[in-house]
Order: structure tokens, then C-alpha cells, then sequence
């Protein structure tokens, strides 16, 4: 019994020098676990491909960001440019619209009469948008030349879709609906001129956006656009809030919820201004 035991342990010493060669291929389980590919591992599923080849993803072939979340209102506000930066996959042209929320504006029409000037007629529009502006790499109506841009429209075609209330004679339409964009423009509100993105090394592109100081609180919409050969091939579009802070903001809700109260501190501030004015010119 006793030799059978010496002669065991030395069979089993004798196995365990063994090299590993020699006892059998090492099974080694697939990479990321015995229940394969890890999610989001970017592993292949393909138990044929090698473990070092990725899986095809999608990249977005456009990205856009603002260098301002918002457009703040104050008293001091003299208006404001923004940046809007971004990169896509070459080739292409960048078109950004910025378009303000839509609103019904009223064109009235004044006349002469007996040297007085009279509102002698009025006409209201629906669905005007309180801002319009566009910027591009190249010139608009090259890159849209094979009328493939859908929806990107220029002001005149913009204006063209608004909706007049009441019937009119077409010719009376058309005159007053270029006095609206008159005066937008007038105003800073519907830019004339198209602004220019600038592209660098064939992915990198910038436009300023430049916003006026009368300018309509509310959500604006940033819409950029990749074209290749007139088509759009993607598109991003980012909401842009405008709106009051600070005491003017205060000011504003005050006039919005409490107007007898704010009526009454406007007439109470009016004759206050006016004594006090009163008093140092007696003094004086």
C-alpha cells in the first residue's frame, strides 16, 4: 500500500512538468464574456470577422452648436451676433435660416389729404414670421438652382406663403404685403442681404448671426442644412429663446398681470418726475 501511494504521487509530479503544449489546445472564451460582444463594445457580431474589427456605425454627417444658449433682453440691449459653428462630412454647402415665431402683423396706408396724413386703409396678415435671415456658403440661388432645396425658401418666397385676412384685389395685396416687408426691413427685423458662412478645410464652417435690437421676444428657430448638387442631404435645427431678464423682465410681467396697479405706479412716477422737475428749476 505504502509503495502504491510513492508511485502515484510520482505519476502525478511527472504529469504536472509536463509543458503545456502537451496537454491540448487552451480554450479561451470570446472576448467580452462567454454570452459574447459586450453592448456598445463596438465588437463585431460576425463570429467569422476577427475580434479586432469594429462595427460599422453611423456618424452624423452634420453637427451645429450656438455660442449662446439664448438671446437675453435687457435695458440695455442694443442688439446682439451670435455664433453658429459646426461640422459635416465633405462635400457640401451650408445654408442656416433663422426664422422668429409667427405672429398677425397689420400694414396700414397713409395718405395726403388736405395736408394731413390719414390711415386711409388697413390690411392684416397671418403667419408673418417676427424674423427672417439667411446665410450662405455660396450664393442662394446657385446652390438652389436645381430647385431641389425644399424647404428652404428666400423672403420673397417666405412672404408669399403668409396668409391675408379679408379679401383684397391682388395688385392692392401685393402692395401691401411689400409695405410689410418695408418696414420689417426697416427695422432690422428682415435682413436684405444674405450672410456669408465661411467653410475652412472643407469641414469646419462659422456664420455670424446678427439679431437687431427690436427685436420680438419668443422661440426662434435655427435651421442649418448641408446641400450636395441642390439637395439636401441633412439638416439641424436648434430653438434659439428670446426673451426679457432682469428688471425689464419684471417690468413687463408687472404691465402683463397687474395693469391697474402698473397704470396707477406710471401716474404716480409721472407726477413725481414732474415735481421734482418743477422744484429744481424754481432753484435754480
Amino acid at each position: 500500500m505504502r509503495g502504491w501511494s510513492a508511485s502515484a504521487a510520482l505519476l502525478m509530479a511527472v504529469v504536472l512538468a509536463m509543458p503545456l503544449s502537451a496537454q491540448g489546445p487552451r480554450v479561451e472564451p470570446p472576448a467580452g464574456g462567454i454570452f459574447g460582444p459586450l453592448p456598445g463594445s463596438g465588437q463585431s457580431t460576425d463570429p467569422s470577422a476577427p475580434p479586432s474589427v469594429p462595427n460599422q456605425f453611423e456618424t452624423p454627417e452634420l453637427i451645429v452648436d450656438l455660442s449662446r444658449p439664448r438671446v437675453s433682453i435687457t435695458s440695455a440691449f442694443q442688439g446682439e451676433s451670435i455664433l453658429l459653428f459646426g461640422m459635416f462630412d465633405p462635400p457640401g454647402e451650408i445654408v442656416v435660416v433663422v426664422v422668429g415665431p409667427p405672429a398677425r402683423e397689420t400694414v396700414l396706408r397713409k395718405q395726403r389729404v388736405l395736408g394731413l396724413w390719414l390711415n386711409t386703409g388697413r390690411q392684416e396678415f397671418d403667419d408673418v414670421p417676427a424674423y427672417y435671415s439667411i446665410a450662405a456658403s455660396q450664393p442662394l440661388q446657385r446652390l438652389l438652382a436645381r430647385s431641389a432645396g425644399g424647404e428652404i425658401l428666400s423672403l420673397e418666397d417666405r412672404m408669399q406663403s403668409v396668409q391675408s385676412v379679408g379679401q383684397r384685389d391682388h395688385d392692392d395685396l401685393t402692395r401691401f404685403r411689400l409695405g410689410l416687408v418695408e418696414v420689417k426691413r426697416r427695422e432690422g427685423l428682415f435682413p436684405a442681404a444674405i450672410g456669408q458662412v465661411t467653410i475652412q478645410a472643407n469641414r469646419l464652417f462659422r456664420v455670424e448671426l446678427p439679431f437687431p435690437s427690436r427685436l420680438p421676444e419668443g422661440i426662434y428657430e435655427v435651421r442649418t442644412y448641408l446641400l450636395r448638387e441642390g439637395r439636401i442631404v441633412a439638416a439641424v435645427s436648434r430653438p434659439l429663446p428670446v426673451g426679457k431678464v432682469g428688471f425689464s423682465a419684471q417690468l413687463a410681467g408687472w404691465a402683463d398681470n397687474e395693469g391697474p396697479l402698473y397704470g396707477l405706479g406710471a401716474i404716480f412716477m409721472a407726477l413725481l418726475v414732474g415735481w421734482a422737475g418743477g422744484a429744481v428749476m424754481r432753484r435754480i
